[in-house]
C-alpha cells in the first residue's frame, strides 16, 4: 500500500510538473509571439509618421500564433493543441483615440516648442505660389502636375467613402476667428497656444504643408494639407481659395478694429465725410470710408501673409500699410457714392489732400503673425473631433499615393489580442506598442 501510495504521489507530480511546465512554456511562448505579430509594423507609416501599427486582420493573426504555436510545441512533451483565435477589435489606427495615442507615442521625447516654433519648416517658391491650377487631369483619384499637390482633386467615391472624416463636417463664424486672435493676441500667444493645444496641433506643424510652407521633402497629394485641415474639401484649390477668403474677412474685421481705435484715423475720415457728403448722410459716407479703407488694408495684408511676412492682429499706427489716398481714388469707395458725392470729392480734393495723413506709406514689418500662424488660428478654433479626424485622412491618402492604393486606417492595428488552447485550457495574451 505504501508502494502504490508513493507510486501515485509520485505519478500526480510528473503531471502536476507536466501541466505547469506546459503553462510556462505557453506564457513565454505567448509573449514572444505578441512581439512578433508586433514587429511586423509597417516602416513606411513609421518613416512618414513616426506611428507604430501593422496591417492585419483577426484571422491572418490567428494563422500566424497557428503556426508559432505549431512550431514551437514540436518534439516537446504531449499537448493537446486546440488552435488560436485572434480578436483585435479596440485596437483599430483608424479609431480616433487609438490614433492620438499612436502620434503621442511617436512625437515622444520631441520638444514641442522647438516643433511649435516652426523649426524644420521651409518657405516655397514663388513659383510653388503662384502656380495653382484649377483643373483635374481625370485620374480615378485626382492627378496632379509636379508642383507638390497642385490642383489635385479626390473624385474615387470609394476613396472618400473610407476616410476617416467621411460625413462629417465643421464650421466657425468669422466673429468666432476674430475672438480667438484677440484672445491669443501675439506671436507668442499662438506659439504657447500650439504647445498647449495638444498632440495633433504639434503633428500637423511636423508633417504638413500649406500653400506658403511645408515641412516634409516628400510629394503629398494635396499641397494645402493645412487648408484641407480647416475646410475638409476633396479639392486642393478650392480649399486653399475658402481657407483665403475666411482669412480676408477675418483680417478685415481686424483691421476695422484698428483703425476706429485710431484717433487719427477716425478723426479723419470725419472730416473727409463731411466733405464730400454734408449733412445726416455723411454718416453712412464715415462708414463707407472706413470700410474701404480696412479692405484695401486687408489686400495688402493678404499679399503679405502670401509672401511669408507678418502681420500684426491689432496695428498701431505705425503698423498701419495704406494711406487714406489710395482709398479715395479706388473703386471700392467711388462705386459706393452717389453721383452728388463723387463731384463734391472732385472738387474737394485739394482742401481734402491739405488734411494730411492721406498718402500711401509702406513700413517694415518686424513682428506680427505669418501665414502659418493666422491658420493656426482657425485650426485652434475647429471642432477636436473634427480636427483628429481631418489629420487621419491626411495620413490615409498619403498613404495611398505613396505605397499602397489600398491603404484603410481600419485594417492596421496598434496593438494584438488572441488565445491559444492547450490542453483544455485558454491562456489569453495582449500587448500594444509601448
Amino acid at each position: 500500500m505504501m508502494f502504490v501510495t508513493f507510486a501515485i504521489c509520485v505519478a500526480s507530480s510528473i503531471v502536476i510538473c507536466r501541466e505547469l511546465t506546459i503553462k510556462s512554456e505557453c506564457e513565454v511562448f505567448g509573449r514572444a509571439w505578441t512581439k512578433a505579430i508586433l514587429s511586423e509594423y509597417d516602416l513606411p507609416l513609421l518613416e512618414d509618421y513616426e506611428i507604430m501599427a501593422y496591417f492585419g486582420n483577426d484571422s491572418d493573426v490567428s494563422e500566424k500564433i497557428e503556426h508559432y504555436l505549431d512550431y514551437s510545441t514540436a518534439g516537446r512533451l504531449s499537448i493537446d493543441i486546440g488552435g488560436a483565435n485572434a480578436d483585435l477589435t479596440g485596437y483599430e489606427l483608424g479609431d480616433a483615440n487609438n490614433f492620438l495615442e499612436a502620434v503621442k507615442k511617436g512625437l515622444a521625447g520631441k520638444i514641442a516648442s522647438d516643433i511649435a516654433s516652426g523649426g524644420g519648416r521651409k518657405e516655397r517658391t514663388e513659383v510653388d505660389k503662384d502656380d495653382i491650377g484649377s483643373e483635374d487631369s481625370g485620374g480615378g483619384e485626382g492627378e496632379a502636375s509636379d508642383s507638390g499637390g497642385s490642383g489635385r482633386v479626390i473624385r474615387n467615391k470609394v476613396v472618400l467613402d473610407t476616410l476617416p472624416s467621411e460625413g462629417m463636417g465643421s464650421s466657425f463664424s468669422i466673429d468666432s476667428l476674430v475672438n480667438k486672435a484677440k484672445t491669443l493676441g501675439s506671436s507668442d500667444g499662438v506659439k504657447n497656444a500650439i504647445v498647449n493645444a495638444g498632440t495633433e496641433i504639434v503633428f500637423i506643424e511636423r508633417h504638413f504643408g500649406n500653400a506658403v510652407t511645408y515641412a516634409s521633402e516628400k510629394d503629398s497629394f494635396f499641397r494645402n494639407e493645412w487648408e484641407y485641415i480647416i475646410k475638409g474639401g476633396s479639392d486642393d484649390v478650392e480649399n486653399l481659395k475658402k481657407v483665403k477668403r475666411d482669412l480676408f474677412l477675418m483680417r478685415n474685421a481686424l483691421n476695422l478694429l484698428s483703425l476706429y481705435k485710431d484717433p487719427k484715423k477716425v478723426e479723419l475720415i470725419l472730416k473727409v465725410a463731411e466733405s464730400i457728403t454734408p449733412g445726416p448722410l455723411g454718416l453712412a459716407t464715415q462708414l463707407i470710408i472706413a470700410e474701404a479703407w480696412a479692405l484695401l488694408e486687408t489686400e495688402t495684408d493678404m499679399r503679405n501673409l502670401l509672401d511669408n511676412k507678418r502681420v500684426p492682429l491689432i496695428k498701431s499706427a505705425e503698423e498701419w500699410q495704406t494711406g487714406l489716398g489710395a482709398v479715395l481714388d479706388s473703386n471700392k469707395m467711388k462705386d459706393k457714392l452717389d453721383e452728388e458725392s463723387k463731384e463734391l470729392l472732385n472738387e474737394n480734393r485739394d482742401e481734402i489732400n491739405s488734411l494730411g495723413g492721406i498718402s500711401d506709406r509702406l513700413s517694415s514689418m518686424k513682428e506680427g503673425l505669418n501665414y502659418d500662424e493666422h491658420l493656426m488660428i482657425m485650426i485652434l478654433a475647429m471642432d477636436e473631433r473634427v480636427r483628429l479626424l481631418r489629420i487621419m485622412d491626411i495620413v490615409q491618402i498619403n498613404m495611398k499615393y505613396r505605397y499602397y492604393r489600398d491603404f484603410n486606417m481600419m485594417e492596421y492595428y496598434v496593438g494584438t489580442r488572441f488565445t491559444i488552447e492547450a490542453n483544455g485550457r485558454s491562456y489569453v495574451f495582449e500587448d500594444s506598442y509601448k
